[in-house]
């Protein structure tokens, strides 16, 4: 016979312990939608494992089935925050505004992609100007700025190594160090 999952869970836990592990993620089988068996076993595992966070893992592309799920989980387990997937290409995001506002559970991390370096902390104003049609303006921001000072640092070694850098650089220097 197959082990309950509240079971398998402990023994997760217990394996962790015994190896030094001091994170454990306990991931269980996504749904589309919420039966009564899914339910039992979630409230079960809670129970006996006892996490630290609860974190509800949404496709934003659901749209208001993902405001739903949410609610529905967060009245059960209450959730202590939520991870927005899919929220590259198109993708506005208008779901995480009604996720955050059903369960006033923040939204933690965001997902664009499939790596584990696709997972980031969520930023809830980049997301507002996403939401507005003003695009990401902070991360395009500090990607200009960083080309910027690459190329500016290029031009200023090119004059250094010719011997041509004078006290203008050196205060253009300074003014961006401000």
């Amino acid at each position: 016979g197959t082990e309950k999952p509240e079971i398998i869970a402990q023994k997760a836990l217990a394996y962790a312990k015994d190896h030094g592990n001091d994170i454990v993620i306990l991931d269980t089988a996504g749904r589309l939608h919420i039966d009564e068996a899914l339910m039992d076993e979630l409230k079960n595992i809670k129970k006996e494992v006892e996490p630290n966070e609860i974190l509800l893992v949404i496709d934003s592309m659901t749209g208001q089935d993902a405001v739903n799920v949410a609610k529905s989980f967060n009245e059960l387990l209450d959730i202590t925050g939520v991870i927005l997937t899919k929220l590259d290409g198109d993708t506005r995001g208008g779901a995480a505004l009604s996720v955050k506002a059903v369960t006033g559970r923040p939204i933690k991390f965001a997902g664009t992609g499939e790596k584990l370096d696709d997972i980031e902390v969520f930023h809830p104003d980049r997301m507002a100007s996403r939401i507005l049609g003003m695009g990401d303006i902070v991360s395009l921001v500090e990607r200009a700025q960083e080309q910027y000072d690459e190329e500016e640092a290029k031009r200023l070694q090119k004059k250094i190594a010719k011997n041509q850098f004078d006290f203008n650089d050196f205060l253009s220097q300074i003014h961006q160090i401000k």
